[in-house]
């Protein structure tokens, strides 16, 4: 059992009685969940390992095993989860392990790689990504003459132009759109906590601008103003009756699928149009190097993923090397 000075590293709330306890207590992993700065991280997080401490019988971490690891694998490859999901899950799991063992809390890692495999995953992304026509079918479903259609029109174009997860679309702030050598920019915080810097087309700030317009008397009675108010907001909430705050991600999700069902484009998620921004850019020639500058990916390969014109025989460099002299 770990002493109470590793308990303490871990979590300096945790009182000295955890360590005498051989049941799961939700403190031991918090502080491992509220690591991140992004919210949707620790969200994730949370969900995860309460899930699978859930599955395991709230046990102590020490007594978990590598069987239960791979019996909740199993359980989960059963539910026909996808092979991306499930090795999500598990790195989670893995790295929350890692974690407490550094703290002195458990003496084994049970989720290691090369206990527990998970599923391969497909070098093809799943997903969807829209053609020209379903682009601007779905951009043409909100009214943006009232305020609500163009807060939705200038969500969906920000993230078909820019491919900006809707997480950091969501949680823009008017005072992150910069001016940098005579064009406009957005710095934001983005997966992993990094910031980055992202140029924003002219057309996309014509949008917003039109919306912070449009939707300018309701912040000013609301309070949801000023220079470093939320773009996108919500325009509805009679719960808490507060609209000083972003858009939810959840909200934008529910924004993407309500215009692609209302269009006739069918069932959408942001990552589509995420996928459809990558995926367009690269069709039209442009260089891993490029679409991974405005993707934000840190491993080119990922970005490959997404280049869907790369099985193309007629392409293939094959057919165009020549060695005749010159």
């Amino acid at each position: 059992m770990p002493d109470e000075n590793s308990l303490q590293r871990l979590h300096p709330t945790l009182a000295v009685d955890i360590s005498l306890s051989h049941k799961f207590d939700s403190r031991v992993t918090s502080a491992f969940c509220e690591r991140s700065v992004s919210e949707e991280t620790r969200r994730a997080y949370r969900r995860v390992v309460r899930e699978f401490f859930r599955f395991t019988g709230l046990r102590h971490p020490d007594e978990i095993t590598p069987q239960d690891v791979q019996r909740w694998r199993d359980g989960l490859i059963a539910q026909k989860k996808s092979s991306s999901t499930v090795a999500f899950k598990l790195s989670i799991v893995r790295s929350l392990f890692d974690y407490l063992q550094v703290g002195g809390f458990v003496t084994r890692n049970p989720a290691l790689s090369k206990l527990v495999p998970p599923p391969a995953i497909p070098e093809d992304l799943s997903g969807r990504a829209l053609t020209a026509k379903e682009v601007r079918y779905v951009l043409s479903g909100p009214n943006r003459e009232k305020a609500e259609g163009a807060r939705d029109y200038a969500l969906l174009l920000l993230m078909l132009r820019t491919s900006i997860r809707v997480s950091e679309a969501c949680g823009l702030r008017l005072s992150q759109i910069k001016w940098s050598h005579a064009r406009g920019v957005i710095k934001c915080k983005v997966k992993g906590g990094r910031e980055r810097t992202q140029p924003i087309p002219s057309e996309v700030k014509k949008a917003i601008d039109e919306y912070l317009r449009i939707d300018r008397t309701r912040r000013g009675l609301q309070h949801s103003d000023g220079p470093d108010q939320f773009i996108f907001q919500p325009h509805t909430n009679y719960r808490t009756l507060v609209f000083d705050k972003p858009l939810s991600a959840t909200m934008g999700w529910y924004i993407v699928r309500k215009w692609g069902k209302f269009t006739g484009v069918g069932k959408l998620s942001p990552h589509d149009l995420r996928r459809t921004a990558i995926t367009k850019a690269l069709d039209q020639g442009l260089s891993y190097r490029q679409v991974q500058m405005m993707s934000g990916h840190k491993d080119p390969k990922t970005v490959m993923k997404y280049d869907h014109g790369r099985e193309n025989m007629e392409l293939n460099a094959a057919n165009f090397l020549q060695y005749d002299e010159e």
